[in-house]
C-alpha cells in the first residue's frame, strides 16, 4: 500500500519536473507555465485515489476541490499569482520531505 502512496506523490512530483520547477517556484517569471502548472497540480490532487486521505485536507485538498467546483472565493484567491506560487511551494515541499 505504501508503493501506491509513493506512487501518487512522485506523480504529482513529477509535474513540476516536466515544468522543470523542482524546487525554484519563485523563480518564475513566465506567468503562463505558472498557471498551467497549477492547474496540472491541482487537477492530480483532485484525481489521485486514495492518496488524497494522506495530504493535508485544508491545505491541499479542500483549496483544490474548490477551484474545481469554481468557488468564487478560491479561484479569486488564486488568481493572485503570489498565492499560486506559495500553493505550490507547500505542496511541493510537503511532498518531497514526507515521500521525496
Amino acid at each position: 500500500m505504501k508503493k501506491s502512496k509513493n506512487a501518487e506523490a512522485e506523480k504529482i512530483l513529477n509535474i513540476y519536473r516536466f515544468f522543470h520547477r523542482d524546487g525554484s517556484l519563485y523563480l518564475i517569471e513566465d506567468e503562463e507555465s505558472l498557471d498551467m502548472l497549477f492547474d496540472a497540480v491541482v487537477d492530480a490532487i483532485n484525481d489521485c485515489g486514495s492518496f488524497k486521505m494522506m495530504l493535508p485536507y485544508m491545505e491541499f485538498v479542500h483549496p483544490c476541490k474548490m477551484v474545481r467546483e469554481e468557488d468564487a472565493g478560491w479561484v479569486g484567491h488564486f488568481k493572485e499569482r503570489d498565492n499560486r506560487r506559495f500553493f505550490l511551494s507547500d505542496i511541493h515541499d510537503y511532498l518531497k520531505l514526507i515521500y521525496g
